[in-house]
C-alpha cells in the first residue's frame, strides 16, 4: 500500500494572532492542529497564498507542534499546486472552507491531476447574499465521485442541500456528497479546575451565581444580548433568594461594548454584569471553571454549529442555549442542558429582493431580530437549574462525557479520517475523466490590446548600459519581489544574461541557449527577459 498524503490550498491559518476569537478561525487552526497529531497520513502538504502566510504558519506550528510530527509537513506556496496535482497521489484533498477554493480546486484538478483524488470541504456560515451564485458556480464545477461538503450540523446540511436542489434545479451540473461530520475542541478544554481558585484570579465574587456567554459581542453577527440583560434584571426582582450574576466575554467592536454597558447601566446591573469584551485562553479557562451554567442566546443565521458550547459542555458546565441552527445538535434538552424554544418572523419584502447587495452584517441583522427566543421558559430554566445544584452537576457530567465522547478533535478527526478513507476509494473507482478543456481563456488574451505590442519570438533584444553598469558592479541588480522570486531563479537569471553577451539577440534564440543551459519552460524565460525589459536591463536593439 502506498504512503496516504494529505494536500490542502488552505493552509488553515489566517492570523497571527495566537488568541484567536472568530469562531472559523478558531476551528481552522483547531483543526490543523489536531489533523497533525490523529490523523493517519504520511505527508501533510500545505500550500500557502502567499510567503509572509507560508512563514506564518510554520511559526505558530512549530509553537505547537512536535518535530516528529512538523518533519510530515510540506510547506510550499499555491505555485506550486499545479505541479503537485500532476506528480502526488493524493489521499484527501481538504480545504478550510467551501466557499472560496472548492470549485476552482475542481477545475485545478480537471486540467492538472494525473490521479483521482477526492475534494472535500466543510460548511461554516450560509447566510451569506451571495450565497446563490457561490452554490451555482459549484453546481457547474467539473466535482467527481469521492468529492464531499462536511455539514457540521443537521440543520446546516438542510441548507446546503436545499440551496443546490435550487441550483440543480435545471438537471445540469455536478452535485457534492453531503456529510454529517461535526468540529471539534482541544484536549484541555475537559481539565477540571477549582471553581473558588478560578473565580479569585478572575476577582469575582465567589457567593453569586454566574451565568456565563462567550461568543462574539455582537447582535449583528452572533446574538442580541439586550433581551437576556432584561431577563436577568427581572430575575433580579423576581427572585430575592438568588445572586444572579452574568459574564459576557467574546470578541467585539467599540460601539458594541458601549451599547452593552449602556444597557446594563439603564438597568441599574453594574453590579451583577460583566461586560468583559475579549479575554485571552487562560481566562476563557477560568470563565468556564468559574460559572455555575452557560447560555447562548443565539438568533442569527450565521450560526452552523457553535464551538462555544462544545468548549462549555466539555468543561462540565449545563448549557442553556436557543433551540436554533447547530445548537440542535449539540444541547440534549433536559440530558445536558436546556434548549430554549424560537420563533421566527419573516422580515419586510424589500429585504429579500436587496439581500445580495445589502450590506452583510445589516442583513443579519434585520434576519436576526425577527427571531425571538422564549423569554418566559429562558427565565424557568434557568431557576430550575439555579435551585438544584444535583441537576447541574448531573447535567455537566453528562455533557463532558458526550463533548469526550463525539466532540474532542481525536474523536472528530477519526470521523474525517474514515470518510476520507471512503471517499478516496470512491474517487479511484470512478478514475479521472478525459482531459478537460482550458475552459477560460487566459488573462493575457483577454486584455490582449492593453500594451502597445507583446513579446515575440522575432523580437531582437540587447543589454543597455544598465545592465553593463550592474555586471561591472558599478550599481546593485534590482530586488526582485518575493513572490514574483517564485516564477524565477538566480540561475535562470543569469543563463539568460549570459545568452546576451555576445551581442543582440532574438527572443527565440535567447530562448534556445537558455534551454540548452536549464531545464526550464519558455514561459518562465519569458517572464525572466519581461522582467530585464522592465527594470531597464534589456532593450529592444535598433
Amino acid at each position: 500500500m502506498g504512503k496516504r498524503v494529505f494536500g490542502s490550498i488552505d493552509s488553515f491559518v489566517e492570523s497571527p494572532e495566537a488568541d484567536l476569537k472568530l469562531g472559523r478561525l478558531v476551528a481552522n487552526f483547531g483543526f490543523l492542529q489536531a489533523l497533525l497529531r490523529y490523523a493517519d497520513f504520511d505527508e501533510f502538504h500545505l500550500f500557502c497564498p502567499t510567503l509572509d502566510n507560508l512563514k506564518l504558519v510554520q511559526q505558530r506550528l512549530e509553537a505547537c507542534v512536535d518535530d516528529a510530527l512538523l518533519s510530515k509537513v510540506v510547506l510550499s506556496h499555491h505555485f506550486n499546486v499545479p505541479d503537485a496535482l500532476s506528480r502526488t497521489d493524493f489521499s484527501a484533498f481538504h480545504l478550510g472552507d467551501w466557499y472560496w477554493y472548492l470549485s476552482k480546486m475542481a477545475r485545478l484538478r480537471a486540467r492538472h491531476a494525473s490521479h483521482p483524488l477526492p475534494l472535500t470541504a466543510p460548511i461554516h456560515s450560509l447566510n451569506g447574499g451571495d450565497m446563490f451564485d457561490k452554490v451555482a458556480a459549484l453546481a457547474a464545477a467539473p466535482l467527481l465521485p469521492g468529492d464531499a461538503l462536511f455539514c457540521t450540523s443537521t440543520l446546516g446540511m438542510g441548507v446546503v442541500e436545499r440551496h443546490l436542489d435550487h441550483a440543480m434545479a435545471g438537471g445540469t451540473g455536478s452535485r457534492p456528497a453531503c456529510r454529517l461530520l461535526p468540529l471539534g475542541v482541544d484536549e484541555e478544554y475537559f481539565t477540571r479546575r477549582d471553581r473558588a481558585a478560578s473565580r479569585k484570579q478572575l476577582g469575582l465574587a465567589d457567593g453569586g451565581f454566574y451565568l456565563l456567554y462567550v461568543g462574539r459581542l455582537s447582535a449583528a453577527t452572533k446574538a442580541d444580548l439586550v433581551p437576556m440583560l432584561y431577563l436577568l434584571a427581572r430575575l433580579r426582582l423576581e427572585g430575592p433568594g438568588t445572586d444572579w450574576r452574568l459574564l459576557l466575554a467574546g470578541g467585539a467592536s467599540a460601539s458594541d461594548l458601549d451599547n452593552l454597558r449602556q444597557v446594563v447601566a439603564e438597568l441599574r446591573l453594574e453590579g451583577a454584569v460583566a461586560v468583559l469584551g475579549p479575554v485571552s485562553d487562560a481566562d476563557k479557562h477560568a470563565l468556564l471553571s468559574a460559572a455555575e451554567v452557560f447560555v447562548s442566546p443565539v438568533d442569527n443565521f450565521q450560526e452552523t454549529f457553535g464551538i462555544s458550547i462544545i468548549e462549555a459542555m466539555a468543561a462540565g458546565l449545563p448549557v442553556v442555549a436557543s433551540d436554533f441552527d447547530g445548537y440542535r445538535d449539540l444541547v440534549r434538552d433536559g440530558d445536558t442542558g436546556f434548549r430554549i424554544p424560537t420563533l421566527a418572523t419573516r422580515p419586510p419584502q424589500v429585504v429579500g429582493d436587496m439581500l445580495e447587495v445589502l450590506e452583510p452584517n445589516l442583513s443579519s441583522l434585520i434576519y436576526a431580530q425577527g427571531v425571538a427566543l422564549d423569554m418566559d421558559a429562558f427565565g424557568r430554566r434557568l431557576i430550575a437549574l439555579a435551585d438544584n445544584p444535583a441537576l447541574r452537576r448531573q447535567m455537566g457530567e453528562r455533557g463532558r462525557a458526550v463533548a469526550q465522547a463525539e466532540y474532542s478533535w481525536r474523536a472528530v478527526i477519526q470521523g474525517y479520517d474514515a470518510a476520507w478513507r471512503q471517499l478516496k476509494r470512491e474517487a479511484d473507482a470512478a478514475g479521472l475523466p478525459p482531459a478537460a478543456a482550458q475552459g477560460r481563456p487566459a488573462m493575457s488574451a483577454i486584455f490582449h490590446d492593453y500594451p502597445t505590442r507583446h513579446l515575440a519570438d522575432e523580437l531582437m533584444l540587447e543589454l543597455t548600459a544598465l545592465a553593463h553598469a550592474i555586471l561591472r558592479a558599478e550599481l546593485p541588480m534590482p530586488a526582485t519581489y518575493a513572490e514574483v522570486a517564485l516564477l524565477g531563479s538566480g540561475e535562470l537569471l543569469s543563463h539568460t544574461v549570459q545568452a546576451l553577451l555576445a551581442g543582440p539577440q532574438t527572443a527565440a534564440s535567447i530562448r534556445r541557449m537558455v534551454q540548452g543551459q536549464l531545464p526550464v519552460a519558455a514561459d518562465h524565460i519569458d517572464y525572466q527577459l519581461g522582467w530585464l525589459l522592465k527594470y531597464g536591463l534589456l532593450r529592444l536593439a535598433g
